[in-house]
């Protein structure tokens, strides 16, 4: 009878522990099934006026990932370069991406960057085929990168116009070639590429279809050459608002090399301490000797925009060389 219970004990035990290793092997392949494959297409779109260009030359070194959100570099593993096909489709695929919510980042140089929120899970299919929302014909079913943004802002303005013109009539071939300014990539910098600049000027990345909840951030870094002693005005201007509501700017510098005067040089009162300025729509949230933050309010009518200038900086030179000026900006509800 004891040897019967012995053996009934053990076949207890052995059940115990097979159940056990059942429930990890499950546990285990469910851990690895927990990722999806995500697909889609990208087409760098430009016009191309001299009939110059390359298109396949255009699609290549296209940046695809998936971020935590806009700000942060791409996660470990989810970025890849597109994969061109034998048509030239611009096709991308992502492998084994865990279950979560994510930005997906679209770059090239020269292009404004396109973001959109997704999330994948569990009801998803194994592929999920990414494609923006059909609010816009452009699309077409594929994520089109509007071209311009020279000097990768998030918003195509004066700033890459100048960028071209920094480079013009230069060539694939000279030292200072910058691919950003050959929007066509017909291997020279001239005027097919500030025509294809004015096709989309003053639009920005968060104008894109399904761009609307991408928590943009824009950091725009402004080397000056300055001689010690002397006074510059820095305006800081915005276009296509549709709402400020309560955003805030901050502008950085290195107090050894820079020295802020006013905040507000468009009016005869300097104004640098923190404290609203009459008149003007902004205040100064803070101050110190190497940086600003201020707001700045706007009357918008309902489905009007707001561009112009905001304000103008006024800097005393402490060296004579290079400053440097870093201004921040919220731009997700900049539409």
């Amino acid at each position: 009878m004891n040897n019967n219970r012995t053996r009934s004990i053990s076949r207890f035990l052995l059940l115990i522990i097979l159940s056990g290793l059942i429930l990890q092997i499950s546990a285990i392949t469910k851990a690895e099934d927990d990722t999806k494959t995500v697909h889609g297409y990208v087409w760098p779109m430009t016009e191309d006026f001299l009939g110059l260009g390359d298109p396949f030359l255009r699609k290549h070194d296209i940046l695809v990932e998936l971020r935590e959100d806009f700000r942060t570099p791409a996660i470990a593993g989810l970025s890849v370069t597109t994969v061109l096909t034998t048509d030239n489709t611009g096709e991308f695929t992502i492998e084994d991406v865990p279950y979560g919510n994510y930005v997906l980042f679209i770059k090239r140089p020269g292009y404004l960057v396109r973001c959109m929120n997704i999330t994948i899970s569990d009801p998803d299919p194994d592929v999920i085929e990414l494609a923006p929302p059909a609010t816009d014909p452009l699309d077409n079913g594929m994520f089109m990168l509007w071209a311009g943004d020279c000097n990768d802002d998030l918003l195509i303005d004066f700033d890459d116009s100048l960028m071209i013109l920094d480079h013009w009539d230069i060539n694939v071939h000279d030292p200072n070639y910058d691919p950003a300014c050959d929007l066509n990539a017909d291997g020279r910098i001239d005027n097919a590429d500030i025509m294809t600049l004015n096709e989309r000027f003053g639009y920005s990345s968060s104008q894109y279809a399904g761009a609307e909840d991408v928590d943009f951030f824009v950091k725009k870094g402004q080397g000056l050459s300055v001689t010690q002693g002397a006074e510059y005005c820095i305006p800081l201007s915005a276009q296509n608002i549709a709402s400020f509501a309560g955003e805030e700017i901050s502008v950085t510098y290195d107090p050894n090399e820079l020295q802020l005067i006013n905040v507000a040089d468009q009016l005869y009162d300097a104004h640098t301490a923190a404290g609203a300025i009459p008149g003007t729509g902004i205040t100064i949230t803070s101050v110190s000797p190497s940086s600003l933050k201020l707001t700045f309010e706007a009357t918008i009518l309902s489905g009007k925009t707001w561009s112009g200038v905001i304000t103008i900086l006024k800097f005393k030179a402490l060296i004579t060389g290079t400053a440097t000026m870093i201004v921040e900006y919220p731009f997700g509800k900049f539409d």
